[in-house]
């Protein structure tokens, strides 16, 4: 697979033209633990560029590694104490902030006469400086896929969900709190968590009201009594529900977008894609869409900067970013100019639709969760088989996020912004 993928994404350089050869390093994060499909889906990617960027930069040869998101600091880390850190890195936010903290990022020399043009979403969460520290590659949305054999049409509030698993349909739920974060809508507490755990400067902790302790109470009582039913199940990851999806023995799971073209492999037509449920009085739910971000390493030396730098622009260019969300289902355009034909296609008008309620974190919002990935994991875990009771869980989550080895020691300029602005303050797609 990195054979091919080294072939995919052979290129990138100094404008076009031949040249001497340029080596480029190039680190890939490949998700939390066994995501194997965020692995096949940054594969099938950079498959899809390959050709019209080596025709464009034949000089170029990249050198790509593929890592756990856990081992992607370490290795960086590592190479960089060596002077040989890679010069281009793929990843989504919770890396980066330590990177960014270490000083093994640096902000790209890409300004406004390169970028503008390109309308990219979200841009401005990171700003460092007159630089950027990372620059928005792709959006992955979360979505309710099911088999329409068994579920008609999908639940659209949390009530429906389990009315769902009442009558027998096999329901499936992640324990992974960042992908289950949407199911807390209809009581706040997704927002209060968000609040709770986001990164901050060590001896500044967050605090819950006294109204966010009740929602977030009110939500975990409420994964309580959904675990009780036997057809509604809580799984370890993500991935444990796509298998469970393929093996025929779930019906309906939350899934990020980046699974349907797996899922539909083995569905076919009758797969069914729709927003996650929301709250029952008619609030939307707010998954947290996956962004993955470009940005560059410290050691380069500048043709290999050029070369990082050009890479970047022609995968955020139009015909890429349109080629990709088409080629590559479940990635989405950061490129506002890019039009989604949500007309022609029922699953791109789902997954922008999702975009456009979905919360996309910047660096310190939802980093926290990241980090905290297992031991939340675990408490929740507690709270859905009932080991713990909802005033102990909460009681926990709230030493969890001050937990020492959890606290950021020190600040990022630049990229401070308020908590979970709505997409629309963002650049827009062009209509």
């Amino acid at each position: 697979m990195a054979l091919a993928l080294a072939t995919a994404l052979l290129a990138g350089g100094c404008q076009g033209g031949l040249g001497p050869p340029v080596n480029l390093q190039v680190a890939i994060s490949s998700g939390v633990g066994n995501d194997e499909v965020v692995r096949r889906s940054l594969d099938r990617l950079a498959s899809q560029i390959a050709g019209e960027f080596m025709r464009i930069h034949p000089n170029a040869n990249l050198h790509l590694r593929f890592l756990p998101e856990a081992e992607l600091v370490a290795s960086v880390r590592a190479r960089g104490g060596l002077g040989a850190g890679p010069d281009l890195l793929i990843m989504r936010p919770a890396p980066l902030l330590t990177l960014k903290q270490e000083g093994l990022v640096q902000p790209s020399n890409l300004g406004p006469e390169e970028l503008d043009p390109l309308h990219i979403q979200f841009l401005s969460r990171f700003r460092d400086g007159k630089g950027y520290v990372a620059v928005p590659f792709l959006l992955q949305p979360s979505l309710a896929c099911f088999d329409r054999r068994r579920v008609p049409s999908s639940p659209t509030n949390l009530n429906q969900l389990v009315e769902l698993a009442t009558a027998g349909v096999r329901v499936g739920l992640p324990l992974q709190l960042d992908e289950l974060l949407w199911s807390g809508t209809s009581f706040d507490a997704d927002r209060a968590l968000l609040r709770l755990y986001r990164e901050r400067t060590a001896g500044q902790p967050e605090t819950l009201s006294s109204t966010e302790k009740g929602q977030i109470l009110a939500w975990l009582q409420w994964i309580y009594r959904a675990n009780v039913q036997p057809t509604l199940q809580f799984m370890d990851t993500p991935d444990d529900l796509v298998a469970g999806m393929q093996a025929g023995e779930l019906d309906w799971i939350s899934c990020n977008a980046t699974a349907v073209s797996q899922l539909r492999r083995k569905l076919g037509s009758h797969l069914g894609l729709a927003l996650l449920p929301g709250g029952t009085k008619g609030e939307k739910a707010r998954p947290m869409a996956r962004l993955l971000l470009l940005s560059f390493g410290r050691d380069s030396n500048p043709d290999q900067r050029r070369m990082a730098e050009s890479f970047a622009l022609f995968v955020l260019n139009d015909f890429s970013q349109s080629n990709l969300m088409k080629r590559a289902p479940g990635n989405m355009p950061v490129n506002g100019n890019v039009i989604v034909p949500v007309t022609k296609s029922t699953d791109l008008a789902v997954m922008e639709a999702s975009l456009q309620q979905s919360v996309v974190p910047n660096l310190r919002e939802g980093v926290g969760l990241r980090r905290r990935t297992e031991p939340l994991r675990q408490l929740i875990k507690k709270t859905a088989f009932g080991e713990m009771d909802a005033k102990e869980v909460l009681a926990a989550l709230e030493q969890l996020a001050v937990a020492p080895e959890y606290t950021t020691p020190g600040t990022v300029a630049g990229v401070e912004r308020p908590l979970s602005p709505s997409p629309a303050q963002e650049p827009a797609r062009k209509p």
